[in-house]
């Protein structure tokens, strides 16, 4: 068993690649957690474990192989690297056009990923795209009526896809506008004055 870098916080599942069955697999494992984390994490991965079995079938998006006792998950491993890894200036065009629609194709199943950002965006060697991790996802009862909320979620995803476009191809980043632009700004002021209050 081949163990992936130590989680980013302590908040995070420990990640490990692993073969099974002559397979290579990712294992998402929130067991050597301490109490309240394993219990966050017990939340997050159900979240995951329902994201990935809406968007089954759908091209980049990774194989949910079930879980492993209440406090692990298994996926398709996908040989890539982290779009966080590459270089701004060195991604082609297609790359985020293949983004936008795999963006697209996961709303049009009722599904808002809601934290889209370089760290959970996979590029294969031969130009695909995957989206991993949504433990933060949202879920519309019918994909055709989301409701506000994930509507507004969706919308983020599309938001930050565009900026994500913008930043990688070194374009002017864009400004959100109306009520979405209002709740946006409002959330970054707020996110923002967390990290400060937690520095002190």
């Amino acid at each position: 068993m081949k163990k992936k870098p130590e989680p980013r916080n302590i908040t995070k599942a420990e990640i490990s690649l692993e073969t099974r069955n002559g397979k290579n697999v990712i294992k998402k494992d929130y067991r050597t957690r301490n109490f309240l984390v394993r219990i966050y994490g017990r939340f997050t991965l159900r979240n995951e474990a329902r994201a990935y079995t809406r968007l089954a079938g759908l091209e980049g998006i990774p194989h949910f192989h079930g879980f492993e006792g209440t406090q692990a998950i298994v996926l398709e491993y996908i040989p890539s690297r982290t779009l966080k890894g590459i270089p701004r200036g060195t991604i082609p065009v297609q790359v985020f056009d293949k983004l936008d629609e795999l963006v697209s194709k996961i709303h049009s199943r009722g599904v808002a990923v809601s934290d889209l950002h370089g760290s959970n965006i996979l590029l294969t060697e031969e130009g695909g795209v995957y989206i991993v991790d949504f433990a933060n996802a949202f879920f519309a009862r019918t994909p055709e009526n989301p409701g506000f909320i994930v509507r507004f979620f969706m919308q983020l995803d599309r938001h930050a896809a565009t900026r994500i476009r913008a930043r990688y191809l070194k374009l002017q980043e864009p400004e959100p506008q109306g009520l979405f632009g209002s709740l946006y700004k409002a959330g970054r002021l707020l996110k923002k004055a967390s990290r400060k209050i937690r520095r002190h």
